[in-house]
């Protein structure tokens, strides 16, 4: 969706930060890592000076959108130590990580390419590990998986999917359940 010039010049900083991190997402989903700087500026109908500006460069704002993707991670993590089943919640938070896998194939391409960009990525991506091994534990210390599991088995699954994204839902899912029975206390 373009913006026309008149309203972009009217948005606020943080709006037009948000535009553009919105317009990133949907331009890199659709062409990839690799698609140009001029092409998100004219998605927004503005110049490719604007964008720097207003996010930095290509790869802070690939940066950017990796940072979101964690922090959603982290909270969905977060939330299972609510749940008064730890199994059941670490099962449904996995399933909905194995959903934005296969939606998602920008956070995943540069899941690992943003770690280079700045500290603040690496930290909002150790905050998402971390999450993950706080469910992770809470369900082992409720004797609900086996002791030579580790929550590595789980980045493995969804860097697994990651990389054969291609499987479809059901098969993706019918994956996930195997990894899951072999954590399984």
């Amino acid at each position: 969706m373009t913006v026309p010039a008149q309203e972009w010049a009217s948005l606020s900083q943080d709006e037009k930060r948000t535009r553009a991190l919105e317009a990133a997402d949907r331009l890199f989903a659709r062409e990839g890592l690799d698609a140009p700087m001029p092409a998100l500026a004219e998605a927004l109908g503005i110049g490719v000076g604007s964008i720097y500006r207003q996010v930095g460069t290509k790869d802070e704002l690939i940066g950017a959108l990796v940072i979101e993707r964690s922090k959603i991670l982290s909270q969905r993590f977060d939330r299972t130590a609510s749940d008064p089943d730890p199994w059941a919640a670490l099962k449904r938070a996995v399933h909905e990580t194995v959903d934005d896998c296969l939606r998602d194939a920008l956070s995943q391409s540069a899941w690992d390419q943003a770690a280079i960009v700045s500290d603040e990525v690496r930290d909002a991506r150790q905050q998402a590990t971390d999450s993950l091994a706080r469910m992770f534990e809470r369900a082992r210390d409720a004797g609900q998986i086996t002791e030579a599991a580790s929550p590595e088995d789980l980045r493995l699954l969804f860097f697994a999917l990651r990389e054969f994204s291609s499987i479809g839902a059901d098969r993706a899912h019918r994956f996930t359940d195997l990894v899951l029975r072999g954590i399984r206390a």
